[in-house]
């Protein structure tokens, strides 16, 4: 047996707000783009909202508590300047409600919808398992000429 060369999947980094939902826990995590807007304006929460016909979800910061909001927790260097790196929340009861499969980790390019003040991320239907499940599916019919079966006209 032959040597086979590793090829390693490499994560690019980005300046662009990137939001990453990660594997099983549905811990998603926004990179230090998004992470610097939110600290700027005292972003302590945000608000989860969805829209189901385009698989867009929302990111809405607000700065006090809601009964409805999840807690954003800011992540810093560990050297000397303690530079923002990221920020995370725990959007686990979110992802199930909506029907998310988070058993790999995805990262999604977001935007800011300044009309709204909101991150808009746009999912992808590949991660939607029941989503596909309740497509409807074409039946094959036998019978005809093609099929090797006569019709009742014959």
């Amino acid at each position: 047996m032959g040597w086979e060369i590793f090829t390693k999947e490499s994560r690019t980094r980005t300046t662009s707000p990137t939001l990453t939902i990660g594997l099983k826990l549905g811990r998603c995590t926004l990179n230090r783009a998004a992470a610097e807007q939110f600290e700027r304006e005292g972003v302590e929460q945000v608000l989860l909202m969805w829209d189901n016909d385009s698989l867009k979800w929302g990111v809405r910061p607000i700065t006090k508590k809601d009964t409805r909001s999840f807690a954003i927790r800011y992540t810093r260097s560990k050297d000397k300047d303690k530079a923002l790196t990221g920020a995370a929340f725990a959007g686990v009861t979110f992802l199930r409600h909506i029907g998310y499969d988070f058993s790999t980790t995805k990262a999604y390019p977001i935007t800011w919808d300044a009309e709204q003040s909101i991150f808009v991320v746009q999912l992808t239907e590949d991660r939607f398992p029941a989503r596909q499940q309740q497509q409807p599916s074409l039946k094959s019919v036998e019978g005809g000429r093609k099929h090797g079966k006569a019709s009742a006209a014959d």
